[in-house]
């Protein structure tokens, strides 16, 4: 019995000792450390300035007026303007204009005391505009330049709906001989839309600073307002027909000559028909024809007959 007692004793010590020796101890337990993810900053790309468009147009201003300085059969002003259109961001736009003007007749006319015929240069005109457009309206300043005058603009547009407008006032710095500077007021400030219609009022006026000289023709003030109607006659996906009529009241221009106002009043008739293909996605054709019948009234100045001008333009417009 002592010995069965013994043997199960060494037995049982036995398998405890092969036990500890077969089974690894427990490896220890490592607590991972816990990581906070930190928010990604999304980094924006600075704006690039890019050209949005270029273009030319070829204007050709004609009038009726033979009275030996303008004695012109093809155009008193020829214009050629340049365009390029550019933007920074979604918010500002740049414009350039560049243009030259030319004297066009195949028979002799008299400028300056000097007779010519064929193409004469008429002048120049650099305008440079930077725009910041907001959501409803745009602001801007535009710098022009010329042979004898250089002025600043500030120009104003605005949109809500079928109403809109815009203005463009500016001060001119004059350089000839006996010149005044002046004030200067382009506008529609009313603009309703209905459809294909649009009915606008126009204003247009210069007020001129200095002092009347004796002796000398001072011009005052020069003032214009317009109703203009206009109208789209036929539109597709490619071609545009466009038409606008305007009756301008209360054109009035009046000058100062020793003290007494000589007075010019306007109220003439223009109409125009206008088209616009798209030649590619990019490529825009577009001209025009205007027609200006003016009447005249006059006060304590030479008896002015009624004339008429004609305008014809052509251009185009590649948009990127």
């Amino acid at each position: 019995m002592k010995k069965l007692a013994l043997l199960l004793a060494a037995l049982s010590v036995a398998s405890v000792s092969y036990a500890k020796e077969v089974m690894p101890e427990a490896a220890p337990v490592v607590e991972e450390p816990v990581v906070v993810e930190e928010p990604v900053q999304e980094v924006k790309a600075a704006p690039v300035l890019r050209v949005t468009s270029v273009g030319q147009r070829l204007k050709v201003v004609d009038t009726s007026n033979t009275d030996g300085t303008y004695g012109h059969d093809i155009g008193e002003a020829v214009h050629l303007e340049n365009r390029v259109g550019l933007a920074l961001g979604d918010n500002w736009t740049f414009d350039l204009m560049a243009r030259k003007t030319w004297e066009a007749s195949v028979d002799d006319y008299l400028v300056n005391d000097t007779v010519g015929s064929g193409m004469r240069s008429a002048g120049h005109r650099l305008d440079l505009q930077a725009t910041r457009h907001f959501e409803n309206f745009s602001l801007g300043l535009r710098w022009r330049g010329e042979k004898d005058q250089d002025a600043i603009f500030l120009p104003v547009s605005y949109k809500f709906g079928a109403f809109s407008g815009w203005l463009d006032p500016a001060y001119y710095f004059t350089d000839g001989e006996g010149a005044d500077d002046y004030y200067y007021l382009e506008a529609e400030p009313v603009q309703l839309s209905y459809g294909p219609f649009q009915l606008a009022y126009y204003f247009e006026g210069y007020e001129y600073t200095g002092d009347e000289v004796k002796g000398v023709l001072k011009a005052d003030h020069e003032y214009s307002h317009q109703a203009r109607l206009r109208a789209t006659l036929f539109q597709n996906d490619d071609f545009k027909v466009g038409a606008e009529y305007r009756y301008q009241f209360g054109g009035e221009r009046v000058n100062t000559l020793d003290g007494v106002e000589q007075k010019l009043e306007n109220n003439k008739h223009v109409a125009i028909l206008s088209a616009a293909y798209n030649v590619t996605e990019n490529l825009v054709v577009d001209t025009y024809y205007e027609y200006n019948f003016n009447k005249y009234e006059v006060t304590n100045e030479a008896v002015k007959d009624d004339d008429y001008k004609g305008e014809f333009g052509l251009g185009w417009t590649y948009n990127f």
